[in-house]
């Protein structure tokens, strides 16, 4: 009798708190547009678009600023993915008019993951920072005031404190962790299930880092609002994780680990970390371990060569005809 109202007990606070997600303003590093809304005019606090200077110009949050390009190729190599260096992340961030004394505020388009760009501001530590859960189309909906046009920040000085320096795991640590094999260290791979199982390759060795268990970070969202699932739910994705582990998050570039951060942030996880490098870098090594390793298939690339040049052929043959029409 008792264990069974312990379990209706536990399933009654987890609704409770689930429930209370979608009302409170802030949760970890998440925030609902009520928050937002009370930040519009506030000294103390930038807002950055973090979508690309057409959809900015189109519309946004009032007072929001923008970086001409999407965040994603402006805080993160535009190729490899790796973050910016900490002096340039203090230059570009300071362009926004962010200084040590205002909190920030980022937002996308819905379910945009790119846009929380490996969790920048809390490695840098940014005074305050909340990603708007929902994003521009969250803001239309629920609140609707926007503004076109462009907003110019005066600039500003930003220092980086290295708030949180563990936050991110080099391939040399991520070897040895692979290694050692640590029953107190879970890898969550965020990427789609055919690139955890090397059916869909896009660097030279397909497969997944050993050990490493796939959960695609679409599972943290609700697919109609781009929302992040409520606790109640968040709680049964990530129902076999122990609370005192060690979770690595990675993905192929690092771009989406942000949804997973902030989910395990939420239900509570306190050593979450991000292999920044991802499968990008490891699956393109030749000396790191791959689990279920497949290889880059050239043939079709291979292909397109022949296809060109048959091509070209008959692009040949149509201008020595047409050649010899305009001559008649």
């Amino acid at each position: 009798m008792k264990k069974v109202i312990s379990v209706a007990l536990t399933i009654f606070v987890l609704c409770c708190a689930g429930a209370a997600f979608a009302q409170v303003k802030v949760m970890g590093h998440v925030c609902d547009t009520k928050f937002v809304e009370e930040k519009i005019g506030n000294p103390g606090w930038v807002i950055l678009d973090g979508r690309g200077m057409e959809d900015y110009l189109k519309g946004h949050i009032p007072g929001a600023v923008n970086y001409g390009k999407a965040v994603v190729v402006t805080l993160k190599h535009p190729v490899d993915g790796r973050i910016v260096s900490v002096p340039e992340a203090e230059k570009l961030l300071g362009q926004i008019g962010l200084s040590n004394d205002k909190g920030l505020i980022i937002y996308g388009t819905k379910g945009d993951y790119h846009v929380t760009v490996e969790q920048l501001p809390l490695y840098v530590g940014v005074k305050e920072y909340c990603y708007l859960n929902g994003g521009y189309e969250a803001w239309v909906e629920e609140v609707g005031k926007v503004e076109a046009g462009i907003n110019t920040p005066k600039p500003a000085v930003f220092k980086a404190r290295a708030a949180m320096p563990n936050l991110y795991v080099s391939t040399e640590e991520m070897k040895k962790i692979v290694e050692k094999k640590s029953s107190n260290t879970v890898l969550i791979d965020v990427r789609s299930v055919k690139e955890f199982q090397g059916e869909e390759n896009s660097v030279l060795r397909g497969g997944r880092i050993p050990g490493a268990i796939n959960i695609p970070q679409d599972k943290n969202l609700d697919p109609k609002t781009g929302k992040i699932l409520p606790l109640d739910k968040l709680a049964s994705v990530y129902k076999d994780i122990p609370k005192d582990a060690q979770v690595i998050i990675y993905c192929h570039r690092g771009c989406r680990t942000g949804f997973t951060y902030y989910a395990l942030e939420n239900l509570g996880y306190k050593n979450i970390r991000l292999y920044e490098d991802s499968y990008i870098v490891w699956g393109s090594l030749p000396d790191t371990p791959v689990e279920h390793e497949h290889y880059i298939n050239l043939r079709p690339i291979a292909g397109y060569g022949d296809a060109v040049k048959a091509l070209t052929e008959r692009i040949n043959k149509l201008e020595q005809r047409l050649e010899k029409l305009g001559k008649n």
